[in-house]
């Protein structure tokens, strides 16, 4: 017992001594610096000053190479409107009956057959229509008192006019029932089509047409000097657009508080003549004054000049006096020759409008009565074999194409450049 005692008390002071013993040199490895436990310690304190101090990074300077790249400028906000008009359709009895059909139907695409790219590219496509399409169920006539079929206005449809000018001194060829079938043509049959110079009502005939593309809205106005001395109906005096001083200078201030820009279509001026007359003058230049941007005419049935009129306030205004016929089986050369007005117009992004470009495209009619023959061609693509096929040969023997060529210099002047 004694000796299991000694043995017992002698291990615990062995366990003592040992304890010791490692605390002390526990002790002496952290103050000499362990390796071991020195790298895990600094390894910790790396991640942590990371975590703690991310702005350091981030404000750290970054030097950038310098760039060739052309600055960018705002995006071009202008809207552009391109118009195309074309003159008189002046259709004689030779003219609608080129229009008849094998099959006893009538046509009359062929009128347009080589100058409907043109009419369909524009943004806006006008058309003088001459004479009334008072339909043949009250009588188709030919001068002095026109009528025409409905299958005009159909192809005038399929070629790609937007606007159709009714307000001619021929509009009561067939009285106000020739005026009332017209208009429920377009009404009932092409409703997208917008025809102007005829009206239902008088409150009617005080609305102004602004066509609108983009935000760029252009009104458009139509009347005529008078009637072939026909009366307009008792009550009715809307029925046709006139030029009237009072009613234009309404319509034009109107105009100007509606639209960007104003384009007048007046039927004036005296016949055959190639040069404005004093009327022409008077009215360009009200038109002018009371803020008319362009002015387009028909009626004479040759071309006239094109001019700038400078209005009261200092602006100024493009003018076309006459484009002359599209189509008619007149029997003069002169008469054979016609236009087509061609415009473009801007809106900046800034409101400012202007005329960016004008120019007129010469246009002959090719005199041929067969069925579908009757056309017209642009002067630069019309051939010396043709020329020699227009039956205003037989009428008129000054007809060529050097003729026609040397009337478009002697009118329009530099505005017309030969192809």
């Amino acid at each position: 017992m004694k000796k299991f005692l000694k043995i017992s008390l002698f291990m615990v002071l062995l366990l003592v001594v040992l304890n010791i013993r490692g605390r002390i040199l526990s002790n002496q490895d952290v103050v000499s610096g362990g390796s071991e436990f020195e790298n895990t310690a600094q390894g910790q304190e790396s991640e942590v000053e990371v975590a703690v101090r991310p702005t350091e990074e981030i404000t750290e300077t970054v030097t950038e190479e310098p760039t060739t790249e052309e600055p960018t400028t705002p995006e071009d906000k202008t809207t552009e409107v391109n118009l195309v008009m074309i003159g008189d359709m002046l259709l004689h009895d030779a003219v609608q009956n080129t229009g008849l059909m094998p099959d006893g139907t009538y046509n009359y695409d062929h009128l347009f057959a080589h100058v409907k790219q043109d009419i369909q590219a524009a943004d806006v496509a006008v058309v003088n229509q001459e004479v009334i399409i008072g339909g043949a169920d009250i009588g188709i006539q030919t001068y002095p008192c026109f009528n025409c079929r409905e299958e005009v206005g159909t192809a005038l449809v399929k070629a790609g006019f937007d606007v159709v000018l009714h307000a001619t001194n021929h509009a009561m060829d067939q009285g106000e029932i020739g005026i009332q079938n017209c208009m429920a043509f377009w009404d009932q049959n092409y409703p997208q089509i917008t025809y102007l110079g005829l009206n239902h009502t008088e409150e009617s005939s005080r609305n102004i047409y602004v066509y609108e593309k983009d935000g760029f809205k252009i009104a458009m106005l139509n009347y005529t000097y008078g009637l072939n001395g026909i009366h307009l109906p008792a009550g009715k005096p809307y029925l046709v657009n006139l030029l009237d001083e009072k009613k234009i200078i309404e319509d034009l201030q109107k105009a100007e508080e509606i639209a960007d820009f104003t384009i007048v279509s007046p039927h004036w001026g005296t016949e055959y003549q190639y040069t404005p007359d004093s009327s022409q003058e008077y009215w360009a230049q009200l038109f002018a004054d009371y803020g008319a941007d362009l002015v387009i005419g028909t009626h004479p049935h040759v071309i006239e000049p094109v001019e700038w009129v400078e209005g009261s306030g200092g602006n100024k205004t493009l003018v076309y006096y006459s484009i002359g016929n599209f189509v008619s089986a007149q029997s003069e050369a002169p008469r054979m020759l016609g236009a087509m007005a061609q415009v473009r117009l801007e809106k900046k992004e800034d409101g400012t409008v202007q005329i960016a470009d004008y120019g007129v495209t010469p246009v002959v009619t090719h005199r041929r009565f067969g069925c579908g023959e009757m056309t017209t061609y642009k002067l630069s693509e019309y051939t010396e074999e043709l020329a020699a096929q227009n039956t205003i040969l037989q009428k008129d023997a000054s007809f060529s194409i050097a003729f026609m060529e040397n009337l478009c210099r002697q009118v329009f002047g530099d505005l017309y450049v030969s192809e």
